[in-house]
């Protein structure tokens, strides 16, 4: 293990938290630095959770995870205007995380991939909320 260790009477107390010297285990950091993602992917992971920070589209999500909804049905589920929900369904489809389907003048979103209800639903139980039974 390698130390670099910070004289601790010239250093202020470290936070809770934090560590109170500066030593590292070079293996450890080898390893981890070998498991990094491409910084490509770690632009779209931080994308995809910022998109998936406003709670209207985790509402929307949790409506499509039900069924195939058009975007009119889909507004009255959230109560918002047509306009608002094709643009926060817009920021979802940029995102991948939806689709839809033309029929005739009406557009059917579905959820694209099932990733990002099981993503909400893991973090709703990790909060201690209820998921409801199906």
């Amino acid at each position: 293990m390698s130390q670099n260790k910070r004289n601790s009477e010239t250093s202020p107390p470290a936070p809770s938290g934090s560590c109170g010297a500066f030593v590292f285990d070079e293996e450890r950091v080898e390893r981890a630095s070998g498991k990094a993602l491409d910084p490509d992917v770690v632009q779209d992971v931080a994308e995809t959770f910022k998109v998936l920070a406003n709670p209207t589209r985790v509402r929307i999500i949790r409506a499509l995870a039900l069924e195939e909804l058009c975007v009119c049905d889909l507004a009255q589920v959230i109560a918002l205007s047509v306009s608002a929900t094709s643009h926060q369904l817009q920021a979802l489809r940029k995102m991948k995380l939806v689709q839809y389907r033309m029929d005739g003048k009406l557009a059917y979103y579905s959820l694209r991939d099932p990733f990002v209800l099981a993503l909400i639903t893991d973090c709703v139980r990790h909060l201690g909320g209820e998921e409801p039974s199906s």
